[in-house]
């Protein structure tokens, strides 16, 4: 099998989604590209305090708000297939999300899913994940899942998702404290749940010792990668911290990390000087490239903090000796292929040239 590289890099250092009056956040971004959209236009989802907003974009990179899709709600994940598209977000009662942040307030939340058509009207929501297990559950903080993420094997489907809250003092609310697994023959359920958690915080963990945050999974190349920002202990900050972990799996289930640091995390100043939270992540065929947007976070206290969207793309590069090894006669015949395999849209997520030798964070495939 060909040496694969992936150059990590920022768009650019600026946000890509600012928040807007009067929430200081936007948050928990997952995007579709222009090709599986109706209108031939990008949709990305976020969540303010109010709910779960829709953003469109001709370029990838200029957005502007559309609608408000769905009240008390937050950190969604669009899947579309067979001409269908499923929002699933995380569902809480009203109020809830700004009461949670007084002592002795309970947190309680559910997954839900809508699903559309055409982008524009949706079904009426229905219920996919509760909390079940004592994993899902903390008796000090309450019932939380989170987090929804949905990835098909086969004929089945797999719903990733957090589950359960672990307290981070420095930011004043809680934070995910488990991984955990799904799944059903329908992206509507019903779900079996796994009866244990995938990912969990570990203390001798530099990255993840505090909460396994979420994570975000796509099939590639023969393998399942996992993007997942875990929450940590900085000991040399002296706060906490969050930051995106590259993962691999054959099975989808056991991850082990390809690179042995985050490949993005907070740089200490500017608008992710603290926490660089959830993303989605999407591989573009025709551009060779990922396409990462993510959040993150300036200030680590509620009362302080605000929250943007950020844009991280991958450049995958074959290693020059594969490169140097490779006849005239296999070239072409890659090039046939590439051209038969080539998508119906080409999606184009830039304005700019993405360098060819970005000095950024590296990983490498076997």
């Amino acid at each position: 099998m060909n040496k694969q590289n992936i150059y990590w890099q920022l768009y650019q250092e600026d946000p890509i989604i600012k928040p807007g009056f009067p929430s200081p956040i936007l948050a928990d971004p997952s995007f579709l590209f222009p090709e599986s959209c109706p209108d031939g236009l990008w949709h990305l989802f976020a969540h303010n305090i109010f709910g779960v907003l829709e953003y469109v974009s001709e370029d990838g990179i200029h957005w502007k708000k559309k609608k408000s899709i769905v009240r008390n709600a937050m950190r969604p994940f669009i899947y579309f297939e067979d001409g269908t598209y499923y929002l699933y977000y995380e569902k809480y009662k009203f109020l809830h999300v700004l009461m949670s942040w007084f002592p002795y307030r309970k947190w309680k939340s559910k997954i839900e899913v809508k699903t559309s058509k055409d982008l524009v009207h949706w079904s009426t929501a229905k219920t996919v994940i509760v909390p079940k297990f004592p994993f899902h559950k903390d008796a000090n903080f309450g019932d939380s899942v989170s987090n929804p993420c949905l990835v098909k094997f086969g004929n089945k489907y797999r719903m990733y998702f957090s589950s359960s809250l672990v307290m981070i003092p420095d930011c004043g609310f809680c934070e995910p404290k488990y991984i955990t697994v799904a799944e059903a023959s329908s992206p509507l359920g019903p779900f079996s749940y796994f009866s244990d958690p995938i990912l969990a915080p570990n203390d001798m963990d530099p990255f993840c010792n505090l909460g396994a945050g979420s994570i975000k999974v796509i099939p590639w190349k023969g393998r399942y990668l996992g993007f997942q920002n875990g929450i940590f202990w900085n000991p040399v900050r002296k706060e906490s911290c969050s930051a995106i972990l590259f993962l691999q799996s054959e099975d989808g289930i056991n991850f082990e990390m390809i690179n042995h640091t985050p490949i993005l995390g907070p740089t200490g100043r500017g608008w992710k000087a603290s926490h660089v939270y959830a993303c989605d992540v999407k591989y573009s065929e025709a551009e060779n490239i990922f396409i990462l947007y993510f959040n993150a976070r300036d200030k680590a206290h509620w009362t302080k903090g605000k929250e943007a969207i950020g844009l991280f793309v991958g450049k995958v590069e074959e290693s020059k000796e594969n490169l140097k090894s490779k006849s005239t006669s296999k070239s072409k015949k890659q090039e046939s292929r590439s051209l038969k395999n080539k998508p119906k849209g080409k999606t184009k997520v830039t304005t700019k040239k993405i360098p060819s030798k970005p000095k950024t964070k590296k990983s490498k495939f076997k």
